[in-house]
């Protein structure tokens, strides 16, 4: 087992060689636990026990109006709300801009 912090688009890792200093993808990540598979996020856990896999899929799953209210209970931890907020704000005005580019009124992402 090899704790982590899901930093940006990757994992800060708690070996005792990068010491929370160095953000790796998650194959990488795998490799320094010892271990090596096709598919890292099967084999990568939240603390709530659910794989990233398992939570991408029950995202996928959730209409786009529930999405923000869905991701802060599914983790069954604490997120952190600012940075939550700043990727949410992100997420919005890239949706925003789509639909003006597109001329959509709802976007299927």
């Amino acid at each position: 087992e090899l704790r982590g912090i899901i930093k940006g688009s990757g994992y800060l890792c708690g070996c005792q060689s990068c010491n929370y200093s160095k953000v790796l993808n998650a194959y990488e990540f795998e490799r320094h636990a010892g271990c090596k598979t096709k598919h890292p996020n099967n084999h990568i856990y939240f603390e709530n026990g659910k794989t990233i896999y398992q939570i991408v899929q029950e995202l996928r799953s959730t209409p786009e109006s529930m999405l923000f209210d869905v991701i802060q209970t599914v983790f069954g931890a604490p997120i952190n709300q600012k940075s939550f907020r700043i990727w949410k704000e992100s997420f919005q005005a890239a949706t925003r801009e789509l639909q003006r580019i597109y001329g959509k009124e709802e976007l299927n992402l």
